[in-house]
């Protein structure tokens, strides 16, 4: 039997002491962590509460986006949006805007991402971040039934005469028209709706604009029998347009895009609601 003396006594004393303390530090400090970890946000599927996901729509350009009479957001884009919502596991809010300001709302905050049917331009790549394309589009014309064989050769049946030509104001067709007909007996309308009406009436010849648009007035616009001549006079993309400073956000919505294209979700969508096309 072996026994202690004072000094082994007191080195033990001291050991057990110092590992009392270690043990403290280690678990006070895991505490701490614990305690940090139960506060930071989820964004899982799991989560009681989604984030928003705030869409700005321009509610006047079906099929993308439009009101039926009871007020109710119908629209290719609606659709679209919702499903890339579910996708996120975020709360979609569509925020309406005017078409023009729709790029400064999404540069101050305001909208998180824009899918109302834009258009890729250079121009607006200086200040937004486009996702990849969802759908090809172009300029195209409509035309009253009754003189639709006049235009069948697309934008090259506008050169060497004089129609009265309709586009809407601040769109790529506007732009088109603008800088490929020299001086063209040109009204510009507010809306798309507006420009049809005006053809229906017969004060205008033909309406340049998107053929996605053009298609759907064609196909339901009934006070008038109406014909798009599917020549497209430009190959356009459109996409949604994200905030430059929200990569996460641009990564995701390819993601979405590239899934529901795999799967053929997005062509069923696009078909819905554009039947021309």
């Amino acid at each position: 039997m072996s026994f202690l003396t004072p000094t082994h006594y007191h080195q033990l004393i001291m050991t057990i002491h110092y590992r009392l303390i270690l043990f403290v530090l280690l678990a006070a400090t895991t505490l701490h962590l614990a305690g940090c970890t139960s506060h930071q946000p989820s964004l899982n599927k799991g989560a009681s509460k989604p984030m928003q996901l705030r869409v700005g729509v321009s509610t006047n350009a079906p099929p993308f986006a439009f009101k039926t009479k009871n007020g109710e957001l119908q629209g290719l884009e609606i659709e679209l949006s919702r499903q890339l919502g579910k996708f996120l596991n975020r709360e979609v809010v569509f925020i309406e805007l005017d078409w023009d300001k729709q790029i400064p709302a999404l540069e101050k905050g305001t909208t998180d991402i824009i899918m109302s049917g834009m258009t890729i331009t250079q121009k607006r790549q200086y200040r937004v971040a486009f996702t990849k394309p969802y759908m090809r589009s172009g300029q195209i014309l409509l035309a009253r039934s009754s003189e639709a064989r006049r235009y069948s050769n697309g934008i090259y049946s506008l050169m060497g005469r004089s129609p009265k030509i309709g586009t809407v104001e601040g769109t790529t067709g506007d732009l088109f028209i603008t800088k490929t007909i020299n001086r063209p007996d040109l009204t510009r309308f507010s809306t798309s709706l507006n420009g049809v009406e005006a053809l229906a009436a017969g004060d205008i010849d033909v309406l340049v604009h998107d053929a996605p648009i053009l298609c759907h007035y064609a196909a339901t616009y009934d006070k008038a029998q109406l014909t798009p001549v599917l020549q497209m006079a430009t190959e356009e993309y459109l996409a949604w347009a994200v905030n430059k400073n929200k990569p996460e956000l641009l990564k995701a919505a390819n993601e979405f895009i590239t899934a529901n294209a795999n799967n053929k979700l997005l062509q069923e969508s696009i078909h819905r609601w554009i039947p021309y096309l």
